[in-house]
């Protein structure tokens, strides 16, 4: 899961990585052909929504308007999905945290860059260095929560420990 590489591995890992924290997690734009890239769903149905943009130029300036109006269009859809009063935090995985003067995203969004993208890696591997020293069935529910939380993996943390607020360029 690193920035430079295809898209569909970057989403078919981020879906894995879902999957391993325990969280329900899908790719509704590949199964279902609509919605964001990824959609975690973790306790008392909080939501993260993931739009991936893992083959964007590591020196790319601004989030396009393009690329806002598709975020807008998968924050609709998961309304239309889900009601507009889900707990969902939604994250764009791109670059840069600037957005274009010409761009506006219609909810709020937060954005995940490399150095962040970094820090979650490196906390999912401390994550599976933990579990290392237990066979299967000696870990408990207690023992995965105590863990997820050490490591900052569970969903009420995640926006405020990999994820930055974007800047909205003006003239």
């Amino acid at each position: 899961m690193s920035f430079g590489i295809e898209a569909v591995k970057f989403e078919a890992a981020l879906k894995d990585v879902g999957a391993l924290l325990g969280y329900v997690s899908q790719r509704p734009d590949k199964e279902i052909r609509k919605g964001p890239d990824n959609l975690w769903c973790g306790s008392n149905d909080h939501y993260l929504l993931f739009e991936c943009k893992s083959e964007v130029s590591g020196t790319r300036q601004e989030i396009t308007k393009h690329e806002a109006g598709q975020m807008n269009n998968h924050c609709a859809w998961f309304e239309d999905q889900y009601g507009q009063n889900a707990n969902v935090d939604r994250f764009m995985i791109i670059s840069t945290k600037t957005l274009s003067y010409e761009g506006d995203f219609t909810h709020k969004v937060k954005i995940i860059r490399p150095n962040k993208l970094k820090i979650l890696k490196d906390q999912i591997k401390g994550f599976i260095r933990e579990l290392k020293q237990f066979s299967l069935d000696e870990i408990s529910d207690d023992t995965l929560h105590e863990f997820l939380t050490l490591h900052h993996l569970n969903i009420e943390d995640f926006s405020e420990q990999y994820s930055e607020e974007y800047y909205h360029k003006t003239r």
